[in-house]
């Protein structure tokens, strides 16, 4: 039995008859195809519309028709894909079905979108809800499995296999814009507060509970779990909208065109980008791989060359966009005379740190007691801060996902670790987990490798390429997920790129410039988020710094944010904590604030001991004037009280203890 699938449906608003073809089991002829799709060539999008369709060519009829072993996931064939994909009787889905192996279906988009992470995916539900079902856009996404329904039970079980993101008020705030909070709510869990033990505190009673004190209380769920849950919003709510989610694709770009004013009137102001195939090399046929284990390998000769009036790169840490972007920039920057250089723009750059406070981990699933307080944040530290384990809840059930974050080089980071040793490290450190935490599941933890974490990254001085470009998400700032802000911030930025494109559709609707929403928007989210990726990355390394730098950087500002904040709530601000959970203010606004804030500790301490120096001074010189002796010997004599004030006090506590001791081995 065969199917037609329109491989190239630029202009195919009619899904429906289209998708009854796909399933009419009898052999339809080219030559109807043929005539539906030159038919429709004269409905068009009007969102960014492309002046000059040379790009628009179809591509070779025999294409179109393909096996039914295979699903595109296509504006043509959303039905087909809804029904392959539906729910069993226990409310899980099947992935196994739903393989992506057919290219770009046009050659020619409005919008392509590098990247199918959380953002990637949010921002197509932004572009199609803003433009209409008339707007063709491509989500490019480097791994081939699609993602799981939310409720695919037998994928998320394995609580273990998934890192978890806690989606706070900029994260909950863009998804309730965009109408994807109750599909989000449903499948993630509440976290109220925090229950840590300190180093050396293992008793179950040790652990202290804090509750939250946060307008918006945050909700976890596997990253993974986010992106499902975004898939199959597209699938079930924008069935009828023009938006390729290829999967098992990434993207190069080959040029950016228009890069400054005097490129702008070109014929071919559009984007061109090479779109390969990619193969999972992590994949199991099997059983879906979380995204932090899989290793792609891309194909050029297996490519599909594209344009597009918008491409937004929302590749994460892979940085694909950003890359090309900084060398492109380079490359042009390099072949400036050295005179033209002192006045022209810095180049577009990736600032890379090197990762001075390396940490890997291990995940392993943990169920708490019934009689254990549930949505909370566990935390333990070891002695010697050797291993840390934080643990969030997976679900309402009390199953926690728990970390061991440890340093790359710890003996238990290394795989094929022996159990015997890790169950050991858990009955001297974490004994109150370790009865959670059976020797099958504890065999598992040891043998297999550590996971690594990002290293912190930012690009600048500019978030865009030209006028049509730009990075967002973690591709534009990269950051530890100790804080969470990462996935928020990536949510934050795709919240930010809708209201630019809305400012530079007012503005250009008063200038009679409809053609030149992209590049005023592009323009728009460049200067308003480019600082903030910075400050953000600036911000959360400080907070992540080794040894004595970790006192100076975060510690120490933490505690004097503490006091001010007491005394003066009205001029100093929250800690660097109390201050991301504002709402309506930037990261560059709270560095910005933050460093006032230190200035003003400075000057407070300063003149505090500064007047304390001059007030011994003066009690000094009464003192002598009134006993007939030298400031000096009144000084000196007064620190000689001083020292053995101190040394008599130790005498006093040591005696007390030995006597104490004396008591306690006469008593035994």
């Amino acid at each position: 039995q065969e199917t037609i699938k329109v491989v190239h449906p630029q202009f195919v608003p009619h899904h429906n008859m289209i998708d009854a073809m796909a399933m009419a089991p009898a052999k339809v002829s080219p030559f109807v195809v043929l005539f539906i799709l030159l038919a429709s060539k004269f409905i068009t999008s009007d969102a960014f519309s492309y002046p000059i369709q040379k790009h628009n060519g179809l591509r070779l009829l025999a294409n179109s028709v393909k096996s039914t072993n295979t699903i595109f996931t296509s504006p043509s064939t959303f039905s087909s894909l809804k029904s392959t994909a539906s729910l069993n009787e226990e409310g899980t889905e099947s992935t196994s079905k739903l393989q992506i192996s057919s290219g770009p279906s046009l050659s020619h988009y409005d919008s392509v979108i590098c990247g199918g992470g959380p953002a990637g995916l949010l921002a197509a539900i932004m572009l199609s809800r803003k433009y209409g079902p008339s707007h063709r856009i491509a989500v490019c996404e480097r791994r081939e499995a699609i993602p799981p329904s939310p409720n695919d039970n037998d994928v998320w079980s394995d609580i273990a296999r998934f890192y978890l993101l806690g989606i706070g008020h900029r994260g909950q705030r863009a998804l309730k814009e965009f109408d994807v909070f109750d599909d989000f709510e449903k499948a993630s869990v509440e976290v109220r507060g925090r229950r840590n033990w300190e180093p050396g505190q293992t008793a179950e009673e040790d652990g202290k509970v804090t509750l939250q004190q946060k307008n918006v209380v945050s909700r976890i769920l596997a990253r993974d779990k986010l992106v499902g849950v975004l898939h199959h919003h597209i699938i079930e709510n924008y069935s009828d909208a023009k938006i390729d989610l290829l999967y098992g694709y990434n993207v190069d770009p080959i040029s950016f065109g228009a890069v400054d004013d005097k490129d702008s009137e070109q014929e071919d102001d559009v984007v061109k980008l090479r779109v390969s195939k990619c193969e999972d090399m992590s994949s199991n046929d099997s059983k879906y791989v979380a995204s932090q284990d899989s290793e792609e390998l891309c194909d050029v000769d297996e490519s599909y060359e594209v344009t597009t009036n918008f491409l937004i790169g929302a590749d994460g840490s892979a940085r694909t966009i950003a890359n090309a972007m900084e060398e492109f920039d380079m490359n042009r920057y390099s072949k400036l005379n050295p005179f033209r250089r002192l006045f022209a723009p810095k180049p577009f750059q990736v600032t890379r740190y090197v990762d001075d406070n390396p940490r890997v981990y291990k995940s392993v699933p943990v169920l708490i007691p019934s009689h254990w307080p549930g949505g909370l944040n566990y935390s333990a530290r070891s002695r010697n801060s050797r291993i840390t384990l934080e643990a969030l809840p997976s679900d309402d059930a009390g199953n926690l996902c728990a970390l061991l974050l440890m340093k790359p080089e710890d003996e238990l980071a290394q795989a094929n670790v022996d159990p015997s040793l890790l169950r050991s490290f858990f009955d001297e450190e974490f004994p109150q987990f370790g009865a959670l935490i059976d020797d099958d599941e504890m065999a598992k933890v040891a043998t297999k490798p550590s996971s690594s974490l990002p290293a912190f990254r930012y690009v600048g001085p500019r978030l865009n390429m030209g006028k049509r470009t730009i990075v967002l998400g973690d591709a534009a700032h990269t950051v530890k997920p100790y804080y969470g802000l990462g996935a928020n911030t990536a949510l934050e930025d795709v919240r930010v790129l809708s209201e630019c494109l809305d400012e530079a559709a007012s503005a250009t609707s008063k200038n009679g410039q409809d053609d030149s929403v992209v590049p005023k928007a592009v323009q728009f989210f460049s200067d308003k988020m480019s600082a903030d990726a910075a400050s953000l990355v600036q911000i959360s390394r400080n907070m992540d710094r080794p040894g004595k730098m970790f006192f100076v950087t975060f510690l120490l500002p933490i505690i004097l944010d503490g006091i001010f904040h007491k005394i003066a709530p009205k001029i100093f601000g929250p800690s660097m904590f109390g201050m991301f959970q504002k709402q309506g203010i930037g990261f560059k606004q709270i560095q910005r604030k933050k460093r006032l804030d230190r200035t003003l500790q400075l000057l407070c301490i300063g003149t505090f001991f500064t007047g304390m120096g001059m007030a011994a001074k003066a009690g000094v010189k009464a003192v002598a004037k009134v006993i007939g002796k030298s400031e000096g010997f009144v000084f000196a004599s007064t620190a000689a009280m001083a020292a053995a004030a101190i040394l008599m006090k130790k005498i006093v506590v040591a005696a007390t203890s030995n006597k104490s001791i004396e008591e306690a081995v006469e008593k035994k």
